[in-house]
């Protein structure tokens, strides 16, 4: 059976929740066969794939600008030569990144396969057209060889010393009257505004729920200050407090979620507890979560001459006309809130 070399090296977190069911497909179908994915995401892909060792990690942060060239060019090279010990026979690239497509022209293998791109004949041997009618579920399974049999995430295994360190961060907070609450996003246009959140909030604390608010990084920081400054008791914050592994858990033992579309959103998505997606300019049928108990919201459909960058309405009425009576009757429907109580609240 000739050496796969499976190539996801891509830094987006639902895109990698998307893809990993091909990608578990894939490597069962193949004894001889090695993964790359982002190393940001070991704590993820060990509780989606339990015990699988054949996994090389793409070293993304070791190779961003905060590092020295020189150390920046050991590292990748290192990398490079471990992916090439490796010799595989066929290299499949899925996703079609910058970075993927690069590493299937450099990692040797004869047969390289990706979906077409600009100077595609460099990169890939073999390129595929990916359906792109669907949702990028169907892309990838389009590409994969084979294709997982349904369109659903990987079950994430359970992991009991995140529980712990979870529970301590909540101080005494009750898992079970927890809802998670991501205000950011990659983008600014995917981001409903941060006073309606913290109206959320406080509907939400009403209604005895939790609200936790979660992120990591700058954008995430100043958008939970931001919501934080419209309410007069702030909300507990766990930005930059949590480890991938941790933040599992807390999804798996929350009441709900809310937020933008974002990785995080499929997250809580594949942890199995309701989900209230809030979309804009991007496409919902193409990204939205895949489980029966998640839920996308947008106020009306973009222009035709909207782009994601640029509304020709202004202020993306599409995201941001959403209400908080509109979110809240979601998560009533969702069981996340007892309906009565929800009814009482919304008078």
């Amino acid at each position: 059976m000739p050496r796969l070399l499976i190539l996801f090296p891509c830094s987006h977190l639902g895109n990698l929740l998307i893809a990993l069911p091909h990608l578990r497909a894939m490597l069962c179908a193949h004894t001889d066969a090695l993964l790359v994915v982002d190393e940001r995401y070991q704590a993820l892909v060990a509780q989606s794939l339990p015990g699988e060792q054949r996994l090389l990690f793409y070293p993304e942060q070791a190779l961003s600008r905060s590092q020295s060239l020189w150390k920046r060019i050991r590292r990748y090279l290192a990398f490079v030569r471990a992916m090439r010990r490796f010799k595989a026979d066929i290299s499949v690239d899925i996703e079609g990144e910058q970075k993927s497509a690069t590493l299937s022209r450099l990692c040797g293998a004869a047969t390289r396969i990706g979906p077409p791109r600009r100077h595609g004949r460099w990169f890939y041997s073999l390129s595929l057209e990916p359906d792109w009618q669907g949702h990028r579920w169907h892309s990838y399974a389009s590409l994969s060889q084979p294709a997982a049999p349904s369109a659903r995430y990987l079950p994430l295994a359970d992991c009991p010393g995140s529980d712990a360190a979870v529970r301590n961060l909540l101080s005494g907070q009750a898992e079970n009257t927890c809802l998670v609450v991501h205000v950011g996003a990659t983008k600014t246009y995917k981001m409903w505004h941060p006073e309606q959140f913290a109206s959320l909030c406080q509907r939400a604390r009403r209604a005895g729920l939790t609200p936790v608010l979660i992120g990591a990084g700058h954008k995430d920081r100043m958008q939970i200050a931001r919501v934080q400054s419209f309410l007069c008791e702030p909300v507990l914050d766990l930005c930059d407090q949590l480890t991938l592994s941790e933040l599992i858990s807390l999804l798996q033992h929350s009441q709900g979620y809310v937020g933008n579309d974002s990785g995080p959103m499929h997250l809580a998505a594949a942890c199995g507890i309701p989900v209230v997606a809030l979309f804009g300019p991007t496409d919902e049928h193409i990204w939205h979560p895949l489980s029966d108990q998640a839920r996308v919201l947008r106020w009306q459909p973009c222009a035709a001459k909207c782009q994601r960058s640029n509304c020709v309405r202004d202020s993306y009425p599409c995201l941001q006309r959403i209400t908080v009576d509109q979110v809240m009757d979601t998560l009533s429907e969702l069981g996340v809130i007892p309906r009565p109580q929800a009814q009482r609240i919304s008078r």
